[in-house]
């Protein structure tokens, strides 16, 4: 004979375990995939930075991404005092940059670009700079303050990225996913032969 409470509960556990599946695919795959922020903000991002000395300063740069690759690169800057180690969140920080020589035998040029203060730190500085060209690039950071000003030079080594990696994190993703799909619905199932 067949049971209709029973027969609703088995309903009600698939609209469940599908919400779950589809909650979990939108969190693991949605968000990396194009759902984030489009915009990067904060030097927070940045995991390490370059530092030159330049007369009474030390001037920092980093990149998001920590190794570029051709496209939008973020860069995040400070300039410190040498003497004080403090940051200056008035300094007028201005990026240029020259790019490696391309197919045309002509050498990229970054103009001279203003970069502003964080909202969250003052006392960094972030622009996004495209750099679409594979290669060594030398960035100059001219600062000036009330105190003085000062310039100096960085390299920043754009390379190509290999397309395996992503593939192969994206396969492994999409396997653990797929076995914790099938371990939580084994275990389902177990839990009720115990409850009945």
């Amino acid at each position: 004979m067949l049971n209709i409470s029973s027969v609703l509960r088995r309903q009600d556990s698939v609209h469940f375990g599908a919400a779950v599946v589809a909650i979990l695919l939108f969190a693991f795959l949605g968000l990396p995939l194009g759902l984030a922020p489009l915009s990067l903000e904060a030097n927070g991002s940045v995991r390490e930075y370059q530092k030159n000395l330049a007369g009474n300063y030390v001037i920092g740069i980093g990149t998001v991404p920590y190794s570029p690759s051709p496209g939008m690169v973020h860069f995040a800057s400070y300039v410190e005092n040498r003497e004080t180690k403090l940051r200056y969140p008035n300094a007028e920080v201005v990026l240029t940059g020259l790019g490696p020589v391309t197919d045309e035998q002509s050498q990229l040029v970054i103009e001279a670009i203003r970069m502003n203060n964080t909202v969250l730190d003052p006392t960094y500085y972030e622009l996004n700079v495209p750099l679409n060209h594979e290669g060594l690039w030398t960035i100059t950071l001219e600062i000036s303050v009330d105190e003085g000003s000062a310039m100096t030079v960085f390299e920043i080594e754009v390379l190509e990225t290999n397309p395996v990696v992503p593939i192969l994190t994206l396969m492994a993703l999409l396997g653990f996913l797929f076995i914790l799909g099938v371990s939580g619905r084994a275990w389902i199932r177990e839990y009720r032969k115990k409850r009945s």
